[in-house]
């Protein structure tokens, strides 16, 4: 059922092409899933190979400080023009708007502003993309700057670049004014080198990052060898994915698509698991990273939710792993709920910690009555999505954040999704398998709710892990 909606969902996105697209057939489903567990299986036998955020993303040796800031949610990618001057295949958008600065659809025509934003939002670690970054270069050096001296516990900041226009000097100022990372698409430049060097020795860190391209594959590998000789940090292998855009030349190149929550290419997968295995078996000593479009589906789209969530949410809900907001309010039985409430005047204080209405009792996980009877009471559990604004778009609840004295933002709740409710006896089951993860045994625990229930209350909840199935 999942599979058909996402189907009848990429038909409706990309009506046009979509018949004239090359799909995995579920008839070839098995042959490519035995080769990518066959190239995994291979992979496994190096101690050098890890998996990281819910086994979404494998990576040999080490992830990057970016990467590592990114699969924790603590980060800000500032697109900080759209415009650019490669014409890579792969590329998403058009990249023929030269501003200005935006990120999670705010725009930041002033630096100050997005250094505010930084500070309140909680982000420590900064990203300059594109866009080329560096035909803004000299708005590039600005932001940096005021970063530097506005946002002080910012951790990591990086920049992404295809290095056409790349000089010494430039690197020297950026560094200069607080860069720590470079990261490179080798393969907007026909794997030039020449201007890669330059920032070796000059950028603390250096990373090449590109598309896993299919046709690239024998070029590539006699790559990784050369990028660890000159003394480049970490490879970023990402999986190519589908847009309006560049879909036309995707389909041009006959590579086979994928459905899912977004359209991603099946060669580019195996193409990156591919090079992984090579490195590791010619003990190159070069981090490598595979960006799977699972991973960022899952783990970007979160970190945005938990960065909103953590300033709006009050002292009775909880944020979810997956960034959510979590209600969770018991109702019932008069002696029941008064149980509840005479415990929790000893856990916490009523209209901060906890606190009642006419629909019960809301608690957070953290005052949760372990060992009372709740056997007569329902517990009702909502879940709310968060978005960034910047002006209310009157269709959802909002509440404006005020940045600095001149400048706000809106962040909107999502109050369409259905309340879950369960019923006494499943309470302690829910509470088990989803409020206490950490505890040994809870991810097997059987939560007592039906199937269909469970696997709804595991979205809001919990990342789908590994890699994403093929079919």
């Amino acid at each position: 059922m999942e599979m058909a909606a996402q189907i009848h969902k990429t038909r409706k996105a990309f009506p046009d092409l979509y018949h004239t697209m090359h799909w995995l057939s579920p008839g070839a489903t098995s042959a490519a899933e035995a080769l990518r567990r066959e190239l995994l299986d291979e992979i496994s036998t190096h101690t050098q190979a890890r998996w990281e955020f819910a086994g979404t993303k494998l990576y040999t040796h080490a992830l990057s400080p970016g990467c590592a800031l990114c699969g924790q949610g603590t980060w800000s990618c500032l697109f900080i023009n759209g415009i650019c001057n490669a014409r890579c295949f792969y590329c998403p958008s058009e990249q023929k708007d030269p501003g200005p600065p935006m990120t999670s659809s705010i725009e930041f025509e002033r630096p100050k502003d997005y250094a505010d934003y930084v500070k309140k939002f909680g982000v420590r670690g900064v990203a300059f993309s594109g866009g080329e970054p560096m035909i803004s270069f000299d708005r590039v050096a600005r932001f940096l700057d005021l970063l530097g001296r506005d946002a002080p516990d910012l951790s990591h900041i990086w920049m992404y670049t295809n290095g056409i226009l790349v000089t010494t000097d430039r690197l020297k100022i950026l560094r200069d004014n607080g860069l720590k990372e470079i990261r490179f698409d080798l393969s907007a430049v026909d794997y030039a080198l020449d201007n890669l060097k330059k920032a070796v020795g000059i950028i603390p860190i250096v990373t090449v990052e590109i598309p896993a391209i299919p046709e690239d594959l024998e070029r590539t590998k006699p790559l990784l060898k050369t990028l660890a000789d000159l003394g480049v940090n970490y490879l970023n292998l990402h999986q190519i994915r589908c847009t309006h855009f560049n879909l036309p030349k995707l389909i041009q190149r006959g590579y086979t698509f994928l459905h899912g929550p977004g359209v991603a290419v099946l060669e580019t997968e195996l193409t990156a698991l591919e090079l992984i295995q090579y490195s590791l078996d010619n003990n190159i000593n070069l981090p490598i990273n595979y960006c799977a479009f699972t991973y960022r589906h899952q783990f970007q789209k979160a970190a945005a939710r938990k960065r909103n969530a953590n300033l709006i949410k009050n002292g009775w809900e909880d944020i979810t792993p997956t960034g959510f907001i979590r209600t969770m309010i018991l109702s019932g039985d008069l002696s029941s709920v008064n149980n509840i409430s005479k415990y929790l005047e000893t856990k916490g204080k009523k209209g901060t910690d906890w606190t009642t209405d006419k629909e019960g009792i809301t608690i957070p996980g953290s005052l949760w009555p372990n060992g009372l009877d709740l056997s007569g009471l329902t517990l009702t559990v909502k879940y709310h999505a968060t978005a960034l604004r910047s002006a209310p778009s009157m269709r959802y609840p909002n509440i404006p954040i005020q940045l600095n004295q001149d400048r706000q933002v809106i962040i909107e709740t999502d109050n369409q999704q259905q309340s879950i409710q369960i019923a006494g006896p499943k309470i302690p089951g829910f509470a088990k398998k989803f409020l206490y993860p950490q505890e040994p045994d809870s991810n097997q625990a059987q939560s007592g709710l039906d199937l269909e229930l469970e696997e709804k209350i595991c979205s809001f909840e919990n990342f789908s892990p590994g890699l994403a199935p093929y079919y």
